[in-house]
């Protein structure tokens, strides 16, 4: 098969890592292979680093015919797959609302390297499986209470203070007690088939979109118009 990518002239790459951030020149993104390849390292970067503007994504699902996005935390990118993930609670009625769709729309911006990545994909929630277990496993001690609250996310109450009793709030709880959460945690992964790159320049704007197979290759990529 054509890789559409195979006869982009790629510049001399000069990439650079200050504080954890990358930094490329205007001139770099004449290619649409760099251009690609930087879009998932930028994703990948913000993995776990809650400096990074893209470490807080928007996904977007249609419920009813009706719009519903959200503001997620990035907690995995698979860069060789194309698949991205991100955590939640089997309570939650966005997780009903991804399973019935099966699709996800995802929206990162960094406002520092003026890019926008909007991807879009097939969409599985894991649930008790050694997907959800693995992450579950790598989450942080402090970040499963939000998993043993008696109440399920959205639910009514009558003051902030009742979904977390107080030993919640104060972190008074085992790794015991907060292994109770596991049944409540879910993983959302979506393996991307598109993406669409926006990048703004007092030079001008620029934006390309790619295409992917099932194996994560691209098999359509070209330059549109900002």
């Amino acid at each position: 098969m054509h890789d559409p990518l195979e006869n982009e002239s790629l510049p001399q790459r000069r990439l650079s890592y200050f504080c954890g951030m990358i930094e490329f020149e205007y001139t770099m993104t004449d290619s649409l292979e760099f251009v690609e390849r930087v879009c998932w390292e930028l994703l990948q970067e913000a993995v776990g680093n809650s400096k990074i503007g893209m470490h807080k994504v928007i996904v977007g699902s249609a419920n009813n015919g009706i719009a519903c996005l959200r503001t997620v935390i990035l907690r995995r990118v698979d860069m060789d797959d194309k698949k991205i993930y991100f955590h939640s609670d089997i309570r939650s009625p966005k997780v009903a609302s991804i399973q019935s769709n099966g699709h996800l729309s995802w929206l990162a911006y960094d406002q520092e390297r003026r890019s926008q990545i909007r991807l879009s994909g097939n969409t599985i929630v894991h649930h008790q499986d050694a997907v959800c277990m693995e992450h579950w496993e790598n989450t942080a001690h402090y970040s499963k209470r939000c998993y043993i609250q008696d109440f399920a996310p959205g639910a009514g109450v009558e003051s902030p203070h009742e979904p977390l009793k107080h030993e919640l709030e104060q972190f008074q709880y085992t790794s015991e007690e907060s292994e109770k959460g596991f049944r409540h945690f879910v993983v959302v992964k979506t393996r991307e088939d598109w993406m669409d790159w926006y990048f703004t320049h007092n030079k001008g704007n620029r934006r390309a979109e790619f295409r992917y197979n099932s194996d994560g290759r691209v098999v359509g990529a070209g330059w549109k118009a900002p």
